[in-house]
Order: structure tokens, then C-alpha cells, then sequence
């Protein structure tokens, strides 16, 4: 199963819950640090020397100038952000799409990771548990093939052996 991830928004609804609560801490943080760094210039020594109208203008300069590098910087963030949970949720995504088809059955299916994802041991451990249900599947059908024989040619004990070992790769505690 080869699907190439290039859409940046794969989950939307996800992906903009992510952006928004990340915004929500960028535009808190710099509230906070607007008004720390704005209190603490105004308390500054040299600063009861200028008169109002100075003072006011360096606040108007001040609150402009931090409003843009916040903007940018906000800008920045989110749109590294993007990318960064593209990284990430894309192969979650994928990973439902692969294990849809597990559930369905098809046991053919192979988890593909680029080299930047966040996932890939993730995307590793679900091949190797593929592989491994793949390959007992595969000697539960050989030993299905085996009892049919033994059960056709009277063998009865060899077929309860047999049985007694199907699927013992399967571990689950039994009530």
C-alpha cells in the first residue's frame, strides 16, 4: 500500500486545534511580556526626566514595535508549525489508513515513513508486528492444511496435537 502524504493538512480539524491553542500561548505570552518589559522601561531610572508627551511617544513606538515583532514571529511559529505537524500527524493519518486495512483483513499493507517524520520507530514496530501476524498466519494455515490431512486419514491424536498448537504465537491470558 504506497499513498504519498503531501497535503499539509491532513487532519484539519486536529491540525487547527493544535494551531489555535498554539497561538492562544504565543498571544498570552506576549501579553504578559509586553507589559513586564513595558513596566519595567517606564520604572526605569531616567525615565521621570522625560516629559509626558516623550514618554507617551516611546509607548506608541514601544507597543508598535513589539506588536510587529510578535506578529512575525507569531507568523513564523505557525506556519513551523505546520510543517512540524505534518511530520507528525501525517504518519498518524497514515497509520489509520494502514490500520483500517489491518482490521479488514489485508495483512499486505506495509508502513512507509520519509526520513524527517517523527514516527518512524512507531512506523518500524508496525511493520515488524505485521510481519510477524503475517508469518503465523501463514503457519497457522500450513498446520490448518496438516490437521485436514490427519483428520481425513483417521489420525485423530495428530490432529489434536496439531490443534493444541494453532495460533500459540497468540498471547492472551485465558479465563
Amino acid at each position: 500500500m504506497t499513498i504519498k502524504r503531501r497535503k499539509y493538512i491532513v487532519k484539519p480539524k486536529l491540525q487547527i486545534k493544535y494551531l489555535l491553542i498554539l497561538a492562544t500561548i504565543i498571544i498570552i505570552s506576549s501579553i504578559l511580556i509586553y507589559y513586564m518589559f513595558l513596566d519595567s522601561l517606564l520604572n526605569s531610572p531616567g525615565m521621570d526626566q522625560l516629559s509626558a508627551g516623550a514618554v507617551k511617544n516611546f509607548v506608541r513606538s514601544y507597543t508598535s514595535g513589539f506588536f510587529w515583532v510578535t506578529l512575525i514571529f507569531m507568523a513564523i511559529v505557525l506556519i513551523e508549525s505546520i510543517f512540524y505537524f505534518h511530520r507528525l500527524i501525517g504518519p498518524i493519518f497514515f497509520f489509520e489508513k494502514v490500520m483500517a486495512k489491518l482490521k479488514e483483513g489485508d495483512f499486505s499493507v506495509t508502513v512507509h515513513h520519509r526520513h524527517k517524520d517523527e514516527t518512524i520507530e512507531l512506523a518500524n514496530s508496525m511493520n515488524e508486528a505485521v510481519a510477524n501476524v503475517r508469518t503465523a498466519v501463514a503457519e497457522d494455515r500450513k498446520k490448518i492444511d496438516s490437521i485436514k490431512v490427519a483428520i481425513d486419514s483417521g489420525e485423530t491424536d495428530k490432529a489434536k496435537h496439531l490443534l493444541s498448537e494453532l495460533t500459540q504465537w497468540f498471547k492472551i491470558e485465558q479465563q
